[in-house]
């Protein structure tokens, strides 16, 4: 689920400003792609892929930060890395709580309670972390954050995201 998606028209010898906004437009649209089933928390692997495309398109932003003017690209910067950040500390808490629940078959009776504790602590932690992933998401749509971002990119390096249409492979 967490695997790249290509970027569309993206050429060995690109112009940096062409292959910045190709490359950051494609992986913000592939992290927002993970938002419903994030926000739905069904299955922790939508969180879990949308925290790995968050990564990329972090990564994309750092390595193309030259590209665009400093000051305006770095408040859209601290803003992914809120992102990242915030879907970071409910994927702490639910590899922590994987990882636990398998150590559970193997456990002596007497030693499962204090590990069974632990996993309800730790399932009571992320529920708390669900209202700030949404609240963020909330935010992030009120500011118009993604139109503002994409508008941003299209200004700086003539890459419309519309047009570009990133898709999964």
């Amino acid at each position: 689920m967490a695997r790249a998606w290509p970027v569309p028209g993206l050429r060995p010898r690109a112009r940096f400003r062409d292959a910045a906004g190709r490359v950051i437009a494609t992986r913000w649209r592939e992290t927002m792609s993970y938002r419903d089933g994030t926000l739905a928390g069904k299955d922790i692997e939508y969180l879990h892929a949308m925290r790995v495309s968050s990564r990329r398109l972090r990564a994309a932003m750092d390595a193309f930060e030259a590209a665009f003017p400093r000051q305006e690209f770095r408040a859209y910067l601290r803003q992914v890395k809120e992102i990242t950040d915030t879907l970071g500390d409910a994927r702490d808490l639910d590899v922590a709580m994987e990882r636990l629940a398998a150590l559970l078959p193997e456990m002596a009776d007497d030693e499962r309670p204090g590990l069974e504790g632990m996993i309800a602590r730790y399932r009571a932690l992320r529920a708390l972390e669900d209202p700030h992933i949404a609240a963020l998401f909330e935010r992030l749509d009120a500011e118009e954050f993604g139109p503002r971002l994409e508008s941003f990119l299209a200004e700086h390096t003539g890459v419309v995201t519309a047009e570009l249409n990133p898709q999964p492979a």
